[in-house]
């Protein structure tokens, strides 16, 4: 999330190849449920400008795997001309925010308690804002001093590659593909659960989630084989809409109930990991941005975007997180759409499942692509490869899905290790390195503040995994 996002959940961090074309290319961003994206490069109408072909020659130098931002990012809505970009990139940074991950919020509620989890959506907001503005710092530093042109930092792998060396390329790629394939352990889980939740009462009950992803596998693993991502612009929104509708209808559901504020805990620090990792790959999402600041006529303005669009998607959140909790009650699911009855319910839930079916390619294809380029260096894989590659992939995530205890679990572990990791632990790190490898080293206050932001990222993550 994912997780109609994302991500790494994008846009982690290295991207797709480009399609290959005839004529000049330039990219587009798509995005894609659970709030990632995938950048796709399509054939332009006519040549390209000379500034234009220079920095596509430049994407094109760089290691297959790492030319556009992660799969799991957000779809990029034109900016028209003579506009700054900001509202554009407002919808761009909202849409790479919510996806199935969304669901869960409810849960976390339920789980964390009212105060706690509000709480913790408020501080998420402050620490995502500040590493933004890190990562932003940290670009314009290195092409202030020129350690690297705009197109080389252009992406979270690029930046990172070139603060910290190879070792950042090695820990983006590693973090990319464990995030998505934590992504992928959840959407099987989701719409397994979902899934189940169609069927009659009786039958219903005759099914585990394990059971039902086995039958669920055989789609799971076409759909990686897919190596083709055409109609990512037709899928984008497609998601988009069904995550809309089903969100405004688990709130109207949730309201038709008798309220149970009284059953929700004011704070259960016991259940961090849960709560924490919901609201974390909800909105550390920062290796995915990188494509909504590229795609912004005036990149100045891309913080104040960023801003607001944190700020409206934490009210979202907190709305949408509050009634779900209060309308359902402690019991609610951590796939809160399984709860919908009705007709209306039973075509939100079949929406959703199609949704994460279709959207999987995108949110998995740069994860994929590495693990492919491991098995074949320096090349494009052959097909009997990247098909055995995609299935190993897929169903080791899946033999994990039978053995997880539930979606919240998941994102618990993804939100909470994977993209705190990339979105508040390494920004300030990113940024020290940064600023050491142009000769200005941090001092004072701005060296603590970047001690205090990565120290905790770090307690957060550890956190995650012993709570």
């Amino acid at each position: 999330m994912a997780m109609t996002r994302a991500v790494a959940l994008s846009r982690p961090a290295s991207a797709p190849a480009p399609l290959r074309g005839r004529a000049a290319r330039d990219a587009t961003r798509v995005p894609v449920v659970g709030g990632r994206r995938a950048v796709v490069s399509i054939i332009a109408s006519a040549p390209a400008p000379r500034s234009v072909r220079r920095v596509l020659a430049e994407r094109a130098a760089a290691p297959r795997g790492e030319r556009a931002a992660m799969s799991a990012a957000s779809s990029a809505a034109p900016a028209s001309a003579g506009d700054t970009g900001e509202t554009a990139a407002i919808v761009n940074v909202i849409k790479a925010i919510f996806g199935a991950g969304g669901f869960a919020l409810p849960w976390a509620f339920a789980q964390g308690g009212t105060v706690l989890v509000t709480a913790c959506l408020l501080s998420s907001y402050w620490f995502a804002i500040k590493a933004l503005e890190m990562l932003v710092q940290s670009q314009e530093t290195l092409i202030a001093a020129g350690k690297a042109t705009q197109a080389e930092v252009q992406t979270y792998a690029g930046l990172t590659q070139k603060a910290i060396g190879p070792a950042g390329d090695v820990i983006c790629r590693v973090l990319n593909v464990i995030t998505c394939f934590g992504i992928t352990v959840g959407y099987m889980i989701f719409v397994a659960d979902t899934c189940i939740s169609m069927l009659p009462a009786a039958q219903a009950a005759t099914y585990t989630t394990a059971k039902m992803l086995t039958y669920n596998l055989p789609v799971w693993l076409f759909m990686a084989w897919q190596r083709s991502i055409a109609g990512v612009n037709l899928i984008s929104l497609f998601g988009t809409t069904t995550v809309a509708l089903s969100m405004i209808w688990v709130m109207i559901s949730a309201l038709r109930n008798p309220l149970q504020l009284a059953a929700i805990p004011l704070a259960d620090v016991s259940q961090f990991s849960g709560f924490f990792g919901t609201v974390a790959f909800l909105f550390f999402i920062h290796f995915t941005l990188f494509s909504v600041q590229e795609g912004m006529p005036e990149k100045k303005y891309f913080l104040s975007a960023a801003n607001k669009a944190f700020l409206i998607s934490m009210a979202i959140s907190l709305v949408f997180g509050l009634v779900g909790a209060v309308g359902y009650g402690r019991g609610v699911s951590s796939v809160v759409v399984t709860m919908l009855t009705g007709v209306a319910g039973l075509v939100v839930k079949g929406l959703l499942a199609l949704n994460l079916w279709s959207t999987f390619p995108l949110m998995a294809r740069s994860s994929l692509l590495i693990c492919e380029n491991v098995v074949s260096p320096n090349k494009e894989a052959p097909l009997p490869v990247s098909l055995a590659v995609r299935t190993g992939f897929v169903s080791l995530a899946a033999y994990l899905a039978c053995n997880v205890p539930n979606f919240g679990a998941v994102l618990g572990l993804v939100g909470g290790v994977c993209c705190c990791a990339m979105s508040v632990f390494m920004p300030p790190i990113i940024l020290y390195k940064s600023k050491e490898l142009c000769g200005t080293p941090a001092a004072g206050k701005e060296k603590g503040m970047i001690g205090f932001v990565a120290l905790t990222g770090f307690v957060c993550m550890i956190l995650s995994v012993v709570l």
